[in-house]
């Protein structure tokens, strides 16, 4: 196994590297006074020719966005702040329920269903 040593010990013992590459990965640029240089390209080679042409593919017709409805069994988070009364009666009610063995004991699982009929007597939901 390698012998143990600090940090500072680990510190010490990297060498000073390139300036101009430290600067290129901090600034992500190049440095002034250095020469850009391009990728290689392969060379063509005679077998190329021979070879059908490939095809783009057809440009589509851009797509008009439209709002979609949340559908589904899923479930998003909401966030809403409540009074704190509210939620110390709401985490009261959850606790004794679940001790109790009553359905619906979570949170999530009492706040849907005393929304559901809000909801629904507004014409929000169907």
């Amino acid at each position: 196994m390698a012998e143990r040593r600090t940090l500072a010990e680990g510190l010490n013992t990297i060498e000073p590297g390139d300036r101009t590459v430290e600067k290129e990965f901090v600034y992500g640029k190049k440095p002034e006074g250095s020469t850009p240089s391009a990728p290689a390209l392969p060379a063509p080679t005679s077998n190329v020719a021979s070879e059908p042409p490939i095809a783009e593919p057809p440009a589509r017709a851009p797509v008009e966005a439209r709002p979609t409805p949340m559908l589904g069994l899923g479930r998003v988070p909401v966030g809403a702040r409540i009074r704190t009364e509210l939620a110390a009666a709401l985490k009261r009610s959850s606790l004794e329920r679940q001790l109790q063995g009553i359905e619906p004991n979570s949170i999530q699982d009492i706040l849907e269903e005393a929304l559901e009929p809000w909801l629904r007597q507004r014409g929000y939901l169907e």
